[in-house]
């Protein structure tokens, strides 16, 4: 498993080097804006920055689902499946790789914005005020009421759902790849499959707070800053979207 992964974040590196390369720019840029003294070479900086990070993390996020849909496409797709190892571990292992992928840039770009806004204090206070600055994070933290289980529901809900993105668009691509093999048109249908799929569990999720009980269960139970049965919901979709994705590869696409 941890092979298959290695290998897959193989696949996704070109991305990773692109964007460690275009956030070095940035930085120097704006640590060159910060020796001259130049404020808007650091505001135009920051701002493509921030707008890079919104562009590149939903891209990143997919991108799993591109290579996946790459893979698939070419004569060579039954390669793919040649390994000795099940699909479920190949698949396990393609989700796996697009999560990291997506964790990596998102921890570079914070790396980059934490040391723009590093530098600048530095520059203008002195290290003591860094310091400084770090308490009064913490204290406007803890005095401001945010609760650390509202902190780690909101990752867990945006994980949640990355996470069934991810896995409907798997299950696009192999339907699609199933129904029309390599035609140049399997790509567009896959979209459209991804959004009938994504319309399908929005209905469920509307469907499910019409049954009579749960809506009254619900406002009294939550996990971590969310409700249970809405964890519940999002866990059991994405597992029955995995296995549908890798019953149709294993019976239709592996050799």
């Amino acid at each position: 498993m941890g092979k298959l992964i290695k290998y897959e974040l193989r696949k996704q590196r070109t991305s990773r080097l692109v964007i460690l390369a275009a956030l070095a720019v940035g930085l120097l840029t704006f640590w060159g804006g910060l020796l001259f003294d130049n404020s808007n070479v650091m505001g135009v900086t920051i701002a493509l920055m921030f707008g890079a990070a919104i562009l590149v993390l939903f891209y990143t996020g997919i991108e799993g689902v591109l290579v996946l849909n790459r893979d698939l496409r070419t004569r060579q797709s039954y390669m793919l499946w040649m390994v000795p190892k099940s699909v479920w571990e190949i698949m396990a292992a393609k989700f796996v790789s697009s999560i990291l992928q997506m964790l990596i840039v998102f921890t570079l770009f914070v790396a980059a914005g934490g040391a723009c806004l590093a530098s600048a204090i530095w520059k203008e206070e002195g290290f003591e005020a860094i310091v400084e600055a770090a308490q009064l994070m913490s204290r406007a933290f803890v005095e401001g009421g945010i609760q650390w289980e509202d902190l780690v529901g909101a990752a867990f809900l945006i994980f949640l759902a990355w996470s069934l993105v991810i896995l409907i668009g798997f299950l696009a691509v192999i339907l699609a790849r199933t129904v029309l093999v390599r035609s140049r048109f399997a790509g567009l249908f896959a979209v459209i499959l991804f959004f009938i799929i994504n319309y399908i569990v929005g209905r469920g999720y509307d469907l499910m707070y019409q049954i009579p009980g749960i809506a009254g269960l619900s406002d009294g139970g939550s996990l971590i800053g969310l409700y249970v049965w809405d964890v519940l919901y999002y866990l059991v979709i994405c597992g029955i979207v995995f296995i549908a994705s890798s019953l149709v590869a294993d019976k239709k696409l592996s050799v």
